[in-house]
């Protein structure tokens, strides 16, 4: 739903194209984006709190999402909208995306060390980082603001006109979600994600587990280094047993001076013609080993290829499948066309139109499953000993910490470097509230399908969303209109 839950038309009839907006105003805005999103979970929060909506029918909800709308979604969303021309045009995003990423991974890290997190509740951590919200939230803000905010027109466009703000908001929204999308399906839904055993979640370095036994501990890796043989004790014991067996081994030497054996002629004889038998026997013998070495080798190289494809398609997912097709139908004119182009084909008002309407229940059942998180049900795992430590350290990682660094970088890039869409307004915008989003909804259909830290994401999404989005979110907007301001000087 690239479009968001506002309804554009509305936003031309109600608001006022008034030359300024005053921090009452922005709130308001503010305000109204999320509480639209806050009335779509309230709705799954009541069916799970009534019973309506139990915890396996929210995994069905989950992976039925997973595995048929979003696909749909990307496909109509991705498909419809890019080009060679704005692949080129919108080079920055991905740029701006990756220095994101990586200052909010490292914020991860660095947190999930100072708090002592373990390796499962550090991926956790760092997915919630980075994995921000670029759809629903997001959206609805930047529609709202192009049609109210003013100052938003480019120079660089021709006859710019709020409609073409709001597009373009929702072009570079939309290619940075589906990097999000391509990253979140493969590392986060297969590395920081993945389903987890109990031993691995409650694997803790350097502390004894609450086992019976040495072998538990050696199997759990909780051994201290203290406990295990050292290097120089294995050497001592592997050349100890080596010198017993060597004293029966060469002991017939040893009974010789200098260690040579001395040979009679007719050993001599014996052994040239025991040579002369065995030498044609080893000939072939290497021959036929060569040729099954090679067809070994062979055999070999054939399993590492397929074990290669299959461990591609096994990180493989729907929504990559759908990413893949999309850049192939935007990639051939002529498919696209006949898919999204102003003429009514055949494909255009069945397929295309039948695949749009699934893709369109994709963001309204992301919020009904994420209002039922906020209702955990008693079925659920129980919370991690570390789960105050696991909220606190995401919510800092996502929405604090990156915003410290990445902020300045993008106020000062719209300032000084005059490329590309840095002297678009709108992209300041769209910038600003993808550094500061909370966590991707999306989150927890993977949470849910893998089971892991259900009661953490509860957590999470309750603080970041119903807590701190609206704060958050009327901040990042007056200080992307102070840097507009202070760009135009």
């Amino acid at each position: 739903m690239i479009r968001g839950l506002v309804d554009i038309s509305a936003f031309k009839r109600e608001l006022s194209n008034s030359n300024e907006l005053g921090f009452t105003d922005i709130t308001y805005i503010t305000f109204e984006a999320v509480t639209q999103v806050v009335l779509i979970c309230f709705t799954g929060f009541v069916a799970a709190r009534s019973g309506l909506l139990k915890v396996e029918g929210q995994k069905i909800i989950s992976q039925l999402n997973v595995d048929l709308f979003t696909p749909c979604l990307v496909f109509t969303k991705l498909a419809s909208s890019l080009s060679f021309k704005k692949m080129l045009d919108v080079i920055v995003i991905p740029i701006f995306y990756a220095v994101s990423t990586g200052i909010s991974y490292i914020c991860s890290r660095v947190t999930s060390s100072v708090f002592e997190l373990n390796e499962p509740e550090s991926d956790f951590v760092t997915a919630m980082a980075v994995f921000g919200n670029s759809n629903s939230l997001p959206v609805s803000l930047t529609l709202s603001l192009a049609y109210t905010m003013p100052g938003l027109l480019w120079e660089d466009e021709p006859d710019d006109t709020p409609d073409k703000v709001a597009s373009r908001g929702i072009l570079y929204l939309l290619i940075f979600q589906q990097l999000g999308q391509i990253l979140r399906w493969s590392w986060g839904y297969n590395k920081l994600l993945r389903k987890r055993t109990s031993t691995e979640l409650n694997r803790y370095p350097n502390r004894i587990a609450l086992t019976d036994s040495g072998d538990d501990y050696e199997r759990a890796g909780l051994l201290s280094d203290s406990s295990r043989p050292s290097s120089r004790e294995m050497d001592r014991e592997s050349s100890s047993e080596f010198g017993e067996n060597s004293d029966d081994t060469f002991g017939d030497e040893q009974n010789h001076p200098g260690g040579e054996v001395s040979y009679t002629n007719q050993s001599l004889d014996a052994s040239q013609e025991a040579r002369l038998r065995y030498e044609p026997q080893v000939k072939n013998n290497w021959v036929l080993t060569t040729k099954i070495s090679g067809g070994a080798a062979r055999s070999l190289n054939r399993v590492a290829n397929i074990r290669i494809v299959r461990n591609v398609l096994n990180f493989m997912n729907p929504p990559l499948y759908a990413m893949l097709v999309s850049i192939t139908v935007a990639s051939v004119p002529a498919l696209q066309d006949m898919f999204f182009g102003e003429k009514k084909t055949f494909v255009r008002n069945t397929l295309t139109s039948a695949v749009e309407q699934l893709g369109s229940v994709s963001i309204p059942l992301i919020l009904v499953v994420l209002g039922s998180n906020l209702a955990p049900s008693a079925n659920i795992p129980p919370p991690s000993r570390h789960y105050t430590r696991i909220i606190f350290s995401s919510l800092l990682s996502r929405m604090i910490l990156p915003s410290l660094i990445i902020l300045p970088i993008v106020a000062l890039c719209v300032k000084f470097v005059k490329i590309s869409i840095l002297d678009d307004p709108i992209f300041l915008i769209v910038a600003f509230i993808l550094t500061i989003s909370p966590p991707a909804i999306q989150l927890s259909q993977i949470i849910q399908i893998n089971n892991i830290y259900q009661k953490e994401m509860s957590g999470v999404l309750f603080w970041s969303y119903v807590i701190l989005t609206l704060p958050t979110t009327i901040f990042i907007v007056t200080a992307s209109l102070e840097v507009l301001k202070w760009a135009d000087k």
